[in-house]
């Protein structure tokens, strides 16, 4: 295998047109419920290899090991698989090669699904059918759900809309064209290895400490650009300063070095203040106010958070097709 044709497959900012198209079938269709999708892949994979890990080790320090293990293994497996998928597609023909683009950015992104698990807390809450909008958001938050108030369930809707602006839309787009769709299935193995094994329990906080780090690391950057894409997705609003303003002085107050900044920005967007007492398995977890206003939550602002989030995917997807082009000098590759 040549270094340049490995650069071929690796350099996204080549392949934005197909990347971009990827991104709207994603719009319009949403992500498909199949067995075979390459997340439930990763997630079978990490659970095979968690049985393994447990087997094998037992104290503290030896899962801290095994974890790590975990980890790198998931990451070269899944970056050496797609890797070598792309480049027998773009050996055998480049037709393929693209289509293997489209459709990897495609299953890759979660802009409609996204949308849609907001939505479907949305419309039972506007309705008065509280249990079936805990059933609802108990999908998508890992807070303990049964007996949230109205007020508390808008709050965890919208922090999940904030916080997934950055893992499921503008994390992907980043890493897709910076290492096309190899780099951005890698991004989705530590970010799938994060959600099943990286949370602070008992169970999980020795295993999935390395798939918790590594994560952090690899939203860094995202983040900090989720947060200025959402104030300026605000803008439309007549809240762009708004929310500048407090994501830059409650950004760092989330016990993530990363969530916090996109749930200001939010914060600041809505013109409300989130944070507060949540409950994880039963455990009680104090999360600092963000925001500076006394505003009441209403069912409608989920709506909203969704809009600033959809602004979002089109000024992040723009910038960097534009940047794409002005690095390549060319749209198709």
């Amino acid at each position: 295998m040549s270094i340049s044709l490995l650069l071929s497959v690796w350099w996204g900012a080549s392949q934005a047109a197909w990347i971009l198209l990827g991104l709207v079938l994603d719009i319009l269709f949403g992500d498909p419920p199949w067995r075979f999708h390459p997340v439930r892949l990763i997630g079978m994979l990490v659970t095979r290899l968690e049985k393994v890990a447990r087997y094998i080790a037992h104290s503290p320090r030896q899962l801290r090991w095994a974890g790590m293990a975990l980890t790198m293994l998931v990451m070269v497996i899944v970056l050496g698989l797609v890797t070598a998928l792309l480049i027998v597609a773009h050996v055998v023909s480049i037709w393929l090669f693209r289509l293997l683009i489209v459709l990897l950015t495609y299953w890759g992104v979660a802009v409609r699904g996204l949308a849609e698990a907001a939505l479907a807390v949305y419309r039972p809450l506007a309705q008065g059918k509280w249990n079936e909008a805990r059933y609802y958001l108990s999908m998508i938050v890992g807070r303990d759900t049964e007996k949230l108030s109205q007020s508390e369930m808008i709050r965890a809707t919208i922090e999940t809309v904030a916080e997934n602006t950055c893992d499921s839309i503008v994390a992907p787009l980043l890493f897709t064209f910076i290492g096309g769709p190899a780099w951005l299935w890698l991004y989705k193995a530590v970010n799938t290895m994060d959600s099943m094994i990286g949370h602070r329990s008992a169970e999980y906080q020795d295993l999935g400490w390395f798939a918790a780090r590594t994560d952090d690391w690899f939203n860094w950057i995202p983040a900090r650009i989720s947060g200025p894409a959402i104030a300026v997705a605000a803008g439309v609003d007549g809240r762009l300063h708004q929310a500048f303003a407090v994501m830059r002085a409650d950004g760092r107050r989330h016990p993530s070095p990363n969530s916090g900044i996109s749930e200001a920005a939010m914060a600041g967007a809505l013109g409300v203040s989130l944070g507060g007492v949540n409950t994880y398995q039963g455990v009680v977890s104090l999360r600092p106010k963000i925001g500076r206003s006394d505003r009441a939550l209403s069912v409608p602002m989920i709506i909203q958070a969704v809009s600033i989030t959809m602004r979002v995917t089109l000024v992040v997807s723009l910038v960097l097709g534009f940047v794409a082009f002005m690095a390549t000098g060319r749209w198709l590759s």
